[in-house]
């Protein structure tokens, strides 16, 4: 049974109720007027005030359970608008999370490309340069006169760049405080450059 039918039914039965109570009145009053006359008549009046007293508890009670309907009425509107909210909230939580999986789903491919890149992109962020710069003949042979000035190997400057050449030049960079590449980077011809300078002043 619905609210609304419960509502309906229990006002159909207040008023009959209250019909009822005053029909029952009506015809206590009817007994009394007849049989007023009689020897118990203190006794008739004792037992209609006591069905009016009857009948006016019942009509309070009454009064008191429709109250309570009305009451209960509005706190099943209040839950009813507290669901409705609820539902809501869960449904902005559906669509947020859709954008959400949408962004990852279109964020992931670049993802999976950034990671794949050519080498060339790491060496950049490290070393600061696109792609190693090829180093000259001459640019060996002079590295290789310098490192065996400062003693790190008795080097034949000859601008092939050999094991003996790599090894020293680890020595050098390591001694720099540079990253161990054992090549003559950018950063490694540098120091170099800076350290022949000092020597010389």
């Amino acid at each position: 049974m619905t609210y609304a039918r419960y509502a309906e039914r229990s006002q159909i039965d207040f008023v009959s109720k209250g019909i009822l109570a005053v029909a029952a009145v009506g015809w206590g009053l009817f007994a009394f007027s007849v049989l007023s006359s009689g020897s118990d008549e203190q006794a008739e009046i004792a037992h209609l005030r006591q069905q009016v007293e009857t009948m006016t508890a019942e009509r309070t009670k009454l009064v008191q359970e429709q109250e309570q309907i009305i009451q209960t009425s509005g706190d099943l509107e209040h839950l009813r608008k507290a669901v409705a909210a609820a539902t809501q909230e869960i449904q902005r939580l559906d669509a947020m999370r859709a954008q959400i999986s949408t962004a990852i789903d279109q964020t992931h491919p670049q993802l999976v490309a950034a990671a794949a890149r050519p080498r060339a992109v790491s060496d950049r962020m490290t070393t600061g340069s696109i792609a190693p710069t090829p180093v000259s003949k001459e640019q060996i042979r002079a590295a290789q006169e310098a490192l065996t000035d400062f003693g790190y190997g008795n080097l034949e400057a000859d601008g092939l760049f050999g094991p003996s050449t790599s090894k020293a030049i680890e020595a050098f960079e390591q001694a720099k405080g540079l990253p161990v590449t054992g090549k003559l980077g950018p950063a490694t011809l540098q120091a170099l450059r800076t350290h022949t300078a000092s020597a010389i002043e």
